[in-house]
């Protein structure tokens, strides 16, 4: 199957729809990316097609069992551990009225698996790196691969190794948090980090790396990395409760890391250049959005009609994808009227 690229709607006749060139620069790729916005948050759990997809990540059972999934992800939607399917709980779930209360994050791993035998996933969040810095004597050293990006910047929101929050000067003006100028190999932080709160950036010709730099040993961890047109960094992380410490033993793994795969939900990521793919890849349907969001601009009440009329249109092409590539007659249901109660969990328990 081919993917539409933005390349691909200017190619198509939705310029002309809506009374624009296809070499508009940034008045009809707006009108696009907010046609394919305003169509994922329409999307219900999976998405339409194409906008979901399968992730695997190794995960350290032993000393971090987390997943943090990259820009791309919205959310994981199923997971499997160990070829067992594993229910992702979200941020409420553990806050419930006599429910199970918060999970541990540090008893679960290693060898202290008391309470640990509940094999859940519970969503924590976003975050604005990968990892967490380690305490410490902790500096932030942020290198850029590319040397057009020389001279611009990058704005390090966080705490000092006080736990007091970073104010600075640009200018004349008060910013919370401190901007560092973008320089070859790398530039570094002037101060101590003890959290990280939030990153920004300027839009880069290439990706930035920021790594952490142990002051004392002057040892270096990659904490995260932003692509070149993400400004602010943000990602969705999971904590994997009761995980286990191994199931298949993985060549040139630790004997701690367990392979954890998922379905994952596509985010909205605006596209910027013709190479850039499209989340929503059915062109018709993109069409009819945009001029759904043409008309929405007009302030009478025919208008506001015509509106409403391309949006069900786009809808409806839409869920005539799915049914295309997926078809009816061949959902995806779980039966299981015994619960976890096989034949061949005979003499185990209750079952005889």
């Amino acid at each position: 199957m081919q993917l539409m690229r933005l390349k691909n709607a200017r190619e198509s006749r939705i310029p002309q729809a809506i009374g624009r060139c296809n070499s508009d620069g940034s008045s009809l790729v707006d009108i696009i990316n907010e046609a394919q916005e305003r169509l994922v948050y329409e999307g219900g759990d999976e998405g339409w097609w194409g906008s979901w997809f399968r992730m695997v990540f190794n995960v350290d059972s032993a000393t971090n069992p987390y997943i943090t999934a990259p820009r791309i992800v919205a959310r994981l939607i199923v997971m499997d551990v160990c070829n067992q399917p594993v229910p992702i709980q979200n941020e409420f779930y553990e806050f419930l009225q006599a429910g199970i209360g918060l999970q541990p994050t540090n008893a679960c791993s290693g060898s202290s698996r008391g309470n640990c035998n509940l094999l859940e996933t519970y969503d924590r969040g976003g975050f604005p790196t990968f990892f967490d810095l380690v305490p410490g004597n902790k500096r932030l050293r942020i290198y850029i691969t590319d040397l057009n990006d020389v001279g611009r910047r990058i704005l390090i929101q966080g705490t000092d190794q006080n736990g007091m929050t970073i104010y600075s000067l640009d200018g004349t003006v008060q910013v919370k948090g401190i901007y560092l100028n973008l320089t070859m190999p790398f530039v570094d932080t002037p101060l101590d980090i003890g959290s990280i709160t939030g990153i920004q950036k300027d839009s880069t010709i290439g990706q930035v790396q920021i790594f952490e730099l142990d002051t004392s040993t002057q040892t270096q961890r990659i904490i995260s990395t932003m692509e070149p047109s993400e400004q602010v960094a943000g990602y969705r992380r999971y904590f994997i409760n009761g995980l286990p410490q191994n199931c298949c033993q993985m060549t040139g793994q630790p004997s701690t890391t367990v392979q954890v795969t998922a379905m994952a939900k596509l985010a909205f990521i605006p596209v910027i250049v013709d190479t850039d793919y499209l989340v929503i890849q059915n062109l018709p349907a993109l069409k009819e959005e945009c001029l759904a969001v043409k008309f929405g601009e007009n302030d009478d009440s025919l208008s506001a009609g015509l509106e409403d009329k391309h949006h069900r249109k786009a809808i409806k092409l839409l869920n005539g994808e799915l049914e295309h590539w997926l078809g009816n007659d061949l959902p995806a249901i779980n039966f299981a009227p015994f619960g976890s109660a096989f034949l061949w969990r005979q003499r185990i328990g209750s079952l005889t």
